[in-house]
Formats: structure tokens, C-alpha cells, sequence
């Protein structure tokens, strides 16, 4: 789906000239809601039918028009808006000219009033308000139309009065007073303020569409610099071999304990584990919301490797505290689908990631739904560890720890080992990510599973994100990617892109791909007993 920006602003406040300059530098294509969809629909209905009859036969209807005066133009949309709704010119600019523009990025010029600068904001367009004072304003008119003074005044107050205009300010991404600056001033704002709203990460797929992620001269993330700037291999070797001290440790005939879902990197990581001489117990982790697929393919892989498995329910690792966030998750998903909800979704991502670690004791809601399992998933590694008698937890996470300490730079080491400790007169339990360890890629990953033999399941691409192997996230993926304008996983697939276990191409086709599901977040956390 290419960019889109939307620019909005009173008669005389530069929209149309600041449209030229822009289409100049970005060579977009430009949408001018007069041109594209008011004159033909003029022109082609005299009555109006039905909205469905009307977007499924407006393609066909060649853009020859009849131009309409401001006064006929304002008084059509009245009708259009009282037909089909205030939002429906940019509905229907969007139904028309978005899904199969192949432009990098589509300029919609000429759509007025606060419902569609609304819809416009919430369907991820970058609004561009433009505003002038209102001397400013009169003055252009005088001298561009050729209106007297009590005609500009009109125009201007009809303008108000019929499409709320000076509200918009307060809904747009970005404000510009054109008052005294030259168009080719305003478009390099605009433009400047496009790019930066459009940047992907050169190395991984974090976009700056994510208000966590900030961007270096070179154009690489934060994290990634952070990774970048604080990896040693040699710290991983001495992770590995601090790794290979739990063999033979273990109380009750294992030495370590090895998640498994049956996927990918959890059945090559049982494989390795294997290959090393550990003789681990693999575990399933039952959250009460996993894909039918998740526990068959987990024995099966585990009876394929020659390993024990258990089937472990954490849903008795929930605190009161964590019911009550995902009550609140619940009922921030069923917020009815508009802007005053997307900003509402922007400010608690930006909230939830103040509060990632399990150590914080607030009961809030998360947009994103792997931070809530997290709450209890880290609880249960700890305890269940140590009722099996071993010290080390064993995932197929391809990526390392310290993340909060990459999200704020400074100095650290980048590690593939969390160090569980949460009493002080018990022992700690070690989580190792394996595969960062190993310094494994995607390649290296498939040579192993070609050698045993596993298939993903019909439909599965190899890389996916935690839609695909979590139903809870499954069921609010659409409505987060719609609302925070980027894909919830997308940070962490961006990670898996930093280390090299993945290409971008891999990670951005995998965010590009959203899975259908029926099932509301209520309805799934219902059927696992939760709320």
C-alpha cells in the first residue's frame, strides 16, 4: 500500500500551488477530489443511488465532467454528506484510487471538512493542515479570484460554517502557517516531515511510523545501533560454554528443559540440544490459547527427536493483577473502530513499553498481546524449572536479551542469556535464546529441519509473525496494525532482521500478511478460561 498524504486547509491557504511543489519533488500522484470523484459523480447521477450501487459502478464512469461553481460544489457535498456521511468524499477517494495505485505515494488535494480529515487520519494517511491568518487569507483571495473584500469574507465564513475547516488543525499530523513562508519553503517542511513519517530502518523493518524507534544520520534504528555498538562474539562464545556447564547437571534424569511448539526454530533447537549431549526434557507451555496444531506437532517433533515432553498449563502462574490487564486489553479492543480509539491505541503502546518488565506491578492494558503473556510465561520458566530439577531453559528465540537496555542506548553487553532470580534464598534459572548463541541464520535452520524431516503446515510461510502461533494475538492483530499504523511484531521480527537470522525481504513479507480469524480477543481469552 503506497504512502499517502492528504492536505487540508481554507480557500487561500496555498493547497493546490503547495500540491505542485510536492508532486515536483516526490513525483506522486495527485487525486483532486473535484477532478477524480465530485464533477463525474455530478455529471453521471443526477439522482443519487445507493451507496453499494454507486461504488460498485463509479469505475466504470469515464472523469469527463462539467465543472460546478463553489456555490453548486458546496452545496452537492452537502447532499453527498447527507446521503452517504460526512466522510464519504474520502471514503470514496480511498475505495477508488488507494488499493490500486502503484505511485509511491497518492496526494489528495481538494477534500474538505473535519469528518473526512478524520477518516483520512484514521485509514493512516499523513493530514497536512494548512493555515494562514485570516488578513493573510483575504488577501490571497482578493487577488487570486478577483473577489472584493465582502466576497472573500464570504467565501471564508461559508467555508467554516459548512466544512469546519479551523478544526482540523487539532486532527492533522502536521501543521504548517503559510502565512510567511514562499510554497517552496512549505513544501520542504511537508516533504521533510513525509520522509520522516515514511523511514524504514536501512538494516531491519522498524519504521518511524513507531514512536519508539528513532533513526541515526545513516538511517539505521536505534536499536540496531545499539546492537550494533555493543555485540562481541567473544561474549558469546563464553555464553556457549557457560551453556555447555549444565550437561549432566540436572536433578531427576534431565539437565535442561527445551520449549517446543513443533514449529521451526523450537524443533531445530531440540535437535541441537540433542547434538550437544544434553538429555533435556521439551515442554509445551499451554496458555489456554494455541492453535489446534501447536501440542500435536509439539509430541510429534519430541517423539521424532527421541525426547520427553510435557504439556505444562501456566495459566496458574496468574496473578489477580494480570486478569485485571487482560480485562483491560479486552475491553480496549472493543472501542468502536475511529480516531478518538487509534489515539487512544498510539498512547498505550507508548505506555505499555514504560511497563515491560514482569517486575512492574501495574495493571493496565497492552496493544500488544506477547507482553502480557510475558507476564506469566517468565513466572513459569522460573518455577516449573525448578519443580524438574534443572537450572537452564532452552528457546528457539533468535534474538538476544538486554532489549530495554537497547531501546535506551547507553552502554551494555549483548547477551542470549536472562538470568531468572527472583528470591534471593533460592537458586537462579538461566533462559538461553540458542540459536542467537549459535549465530544462526534461516539457512542454517532449514538444513536442519530438511535433515529430520519437518514440514510446515499447509499454508504456513517459514517466517511468520506470533499471529500465526498465538491465537490471543491473532484475534487483535488487524485492529492493532489499522490503529498504530505498523504491525505489533513488527520490533521484534526487526530484531531476528539485526542479528542475520532473517532477510528484510523475509520480515516485511511476513508484516505484510495478516491472518483471518473470527474470533474477537474476548471471545478467545473466554474459551481459555481466562476472563
Amino acid at each position: 500500500m503506497p504512502e499517502r498524504i492528504s492536505l487540508f486547509g481554507h480557500p487561500g491557504s496555498g493547497k493546490s500551488t503547495i500540491a505542485k511543489q510536492i508532486y515536483a519533488q516526490l513525483h506522486c500522484q495527485i487525486i483532486e477530489s473535484s477532478i477524480y470523484l465530485i464533477f463525474p459523480l455530478a455529471s453521471h447521477f443526477p439522482i443519487l443511488p445507493d451507496e453499494p450501487v454507486l461504488f460498485s459502478t463509479f469505475k466504470k464512469i469515464p472523469l469527463k465532467h462539467n465543472p460546478m461553481s463553489r456555490e453548486d460544489a458546496r452545496r452537492y457535498f452537502s447532499t453527498l454528506a447527507k446521503r452517504y456521511g460526512g466522510d464519504f468524499i474520502s471514503r470514496a477517494l480511498h475505495e477508488f484510487y488507494s488499493k490500486d495505485s502503484m505511485e509511491k505515494c497518492i496526494l489528495f488535494v481538494g477534500i474538505r471538512g473535519k469528518e473526512n480529515a478524520e477518516y483520512c487520519r484514521l485509514h493512516n494517511d499523513i493530514v497536512v493542515y494548512l493555515k494562514a491568518k485570516r488578513s493573510i487569507l483575504l488577501e490571497r483571495l482578493i487577488k487570486k479570484r478577483g473577489y472584493t473584500q465582502k466576497e472573500a469574507k464570504r467565501d471564508l465564513d461559508e467555508e467554516e460554517r459548512i466544512y469546519k475547516t479551523s478544526q482540523i488543525e487539532k486532527i492533522a499530523d502536521f501543521v504548517i502557517d503559510t502565512s510567511d513562508k514562499t510554497p517552496s519553503q512549505i513544501k520542504r517542511k511537508i516533504v521533510e516531515f513525509y520522509q520522516q513519517r515514511s523511514r524504514l530502518c536501512s538494516t531491519c523493518v522498524n519504521s518511524s511510523r513507531n514512536p519508539s524507534i528513532t533513526f541515526n544520520k545513516k538511517g539505521i534504528c536505534n536499536i540496531c545501533e545499539n546492537y550494533f555498538k555493543n555485540f562481541d562474539v567473544k561474549h558469546l562464545e563464553e555464553e556457549i560454554q557457560f551453556l555447555r556447564s549444565f550437561i549432566g547437571k540436572g536433578k531427576g534424569g534431565h539437565d535442561v528443559m527445551v520449549g517446543i511448539s513443533g514449529g521451526k526454530d523450537s524443533t531445530a533447537t531440540l535437535y541441537t540440544i540433542k547434538k550437544m549431549d544434553f538429555t533435556p526434557l521439551s515442554f509445551t507451555f499451554d496458555t489456554g490459547y494455541l492453535p489446534q496444531t501447536t501440542i500435536p506437532r509439539s509430541k510429534e517433533m519430541a517423539k521424532l527427536l527421541g525426547a520427553e515432553h510435557v504439556i505444562i498449563d501456566i495459566r496458574k502462574y496468574l496473578r489477580d493483577k494480570d486478569i485485571e490487564c487482560f480485562k483491560k486489553t479486552v475491553a480496549l479492543y472493543e472501542l468502536p473502530f475511529n480516531l478518538d480509539t487509534k489515539l487512544k491505541f498510539q498512547e498505550t503502546y507508548n505506555t505499555a513499553r514504560k511497563h515491560y518488565s514482569i517486575k512492574y506491578d501495574h495493571s493496565l492494558p497492552f496493544v500488544r498481546s506477547c507482553q502480557l503473556c510475558r507476564r506469566m510465561v517468565i513466572r513459569a520458566y522460573y518455577d516449573e524449572a525448578l519443580k524438574h530439577g534443572v537450572s537452564a531453559i532452552i528457546l528457539g528465540i533468535n534474538e538476544w536479551t538486554n532489549l530495554s537496555s537497547a531501546q535506551k542506548g547507553g552502554k551494555f553487553r549483548v547477551s542470549g542469556i536472562r538470568e531468572l532470580k527472583p528470591y534471593k534464598n533460592k537458586p537462579a534459572v538461566y533462559v538461553f535464546h540458542l540459536p542467537f548463541l549459535l549465530q544462526r541464520n534461516s539457512k542454517t535452520t532449514k538444513k536442519i529441519l530438511d535433515k529430520i524431516g519437518w514440514k510446515a503446515p499447509e499454508g504456513e510461510d517459514f517466517i511468520e509473525s506470533n499471529s500465526n502461533s498465538c491465537l490471543f494475538a491473532r484475534s487483535t492483530e488487524r485492529m492493532a496494525k489499522r490503529l498504530l499504523e505498523f504491525h505489533p511484531d513488527s520490533t521484534r521480527l526487526g530484531r531476528e532482521v539485526t542479528v542475520g537470522f532473517i532477510t528484510k525481504e523475509e520480515a516485511l513479507k511476513a508484516l505484510k500478511k495478516i491472518h483471518p480469524y473470527r474470533y474477537s480477543p474476548r471471545e478467545v481469552l473466554q474459551k481459555a478460561g481466562i476472563i
